[in-house]
C-alpha cells in the first residue's frame, strides 16, 4: 500500500479510534460498576486524548509546503508516543458500564469532540491530497501513528 494511502484510511477510522480510546477498550467486556475505574479516570483519559489529538491536528493543519511538512515531522514524532501511551492505558481499562459511560459522555463536550475529529480528518485529507507536500520525513513520522491505529495497515 502506498504510504500516502494510509492517511485516508486513518481519516475514516479516527472517530472510531477516539471513541474506543476515550471509554476504555480492555477486552471489550463491560466492567461491572463496582470494579470499573471511577468516572473521573475515564473523563481524564478522554480529555487527554482530545488534547493530544488537538495538538496533532494543529501540527498537521500547519503543513502547507515541503518545509513545513518536514518541520511537522518532528512534532508528529513527539506526539505519537503520547497518543500510544493513552491508547495503552485505554486498553488496560475495562469498558465502563452504561452508567459511567453516560456520565463521561455528559462531562466531555461532544461538539468539541466532533469538531476536533472533523479538523483532524480535514488536515489528513489535505496532506494526502498534496502527497505530503513531498515530505518523506512527514510520511515516515506518521507511519507508526497510522499503523498502530489501523491493524493490518502496514505497508506491503
Amino acid at each position: 500500500m502506498k504510504k500516502a494511502a494510509h492517511i485516508i484510511l486513518i481519516a475514516a477510522a479516527m472517530p472510531l479510534v477516539m471513541a474506543d480510546i476515550t471509554l476504555g477498550t480492555g477486552g471489550g467486556i463491560p466492567a461491572t460498576e463496582s470494579i470499573a475505574p471511577g468516572t473521573g479516570e475515564y473523563t481524564r483519559l478522554a480529555q487527554d486524548v482530545l488534547a493530544v489529538t488537538r495538538e496533532l491536528t494543529a501540527v498537521l493543519a500547519s503543513v502547507k509546503d515541503t518545509a513545513s511538512a518536514d518541520a511537522a515531522a518532528a512534532q508528529v514524532k513527539a506526539l505519537t508516543p503520547r497518543l500510544h501511551a493513552l491508547q495503552a492505558k485505554s486498553e488496560s481499562m475495562p469498558r465502563p458500564g452504561a452508567a459511567i459511560e453516560a456520565v463521561v459522555r455528559s462531562e466531555i463536550n461532544v461538539q468539541e469532540v466532533q469538531q476536533i475529529a472533523h479538523d483532524f480528518v480535514n488536515a489528513l485529507i489535505q496532506i494526502d491530497m498534496n502527497n505530503a507536500y513531498g515530505s518523506q520525513a512527514l510520511l515516515d513520522a506518521m507511519r507508526p501513528l497510522l499503523e498502530n491505529a489501523i491493524p493490518g495497515s502496514e505497508e506491503s
